[in-house]
């Protein structure tokens, strides 16, 4: 029997300086985002984790890469818009069932190998250099 696939939804979110939102977890940092369901495609699966996460939409608008993890799993990171401070002070973070415990903006170069897990440190170098905005 083949390995089922697995896929998920990543968000690109910047706020108008340029930092990217990264979400604090017990297991350390993550972009926000999430698995899909069987059905679903991780476009889907992202705007939802976002909303049920965050309480904020966005809208992924085009693909900036796809890596595959050691787990199997595939993750297709999304650019959104950026957030200005109105839509940032939105944001309101889960207070039941979620292993969330903060979200920040974070510049770059302080988004290092082993700060998040190495398939999104992957998606967020090719995302720097596909935006143009710096590598990591």
């Amino acid at each position: 029997m083949p390995a089922t696939a697995f896929i998920a939804g990543l968000a690109h979110i910047p706020d108008t300086n340029g930092r990217l939102l990264m979400l604090k977890t017990e297991r350390g940092w993550r972009l926000p985002g999430g698995p899909a369901l069987p059905e679903e495609t991780a476009r889907h699966a992202v705007a939802y984790h976002v909303r049920r996460d965050l309480q904020i939409r966005i809208a992924p608008r085009f693909l900036l890469g796809v890596e595959t993890s050691g787990t199997g799993l595939t993750a297709y990171l999304f650019a959104c818009d950026s957030l200005n401070a109105d839509d940032i002070a939105r944001i309101k973070l889960p207070s039941v069932g979620s292993n969330i415990t903060a979200f920040a903006f974070v510049d770059y170069p302080g988004i290092t190998e082993g700060s998040v897990a190495d398939h999104e440190h992957r998606l967020i170098i090719e995302a720097a250099a596909a935006l143009g905005t710096g590598a990591p």
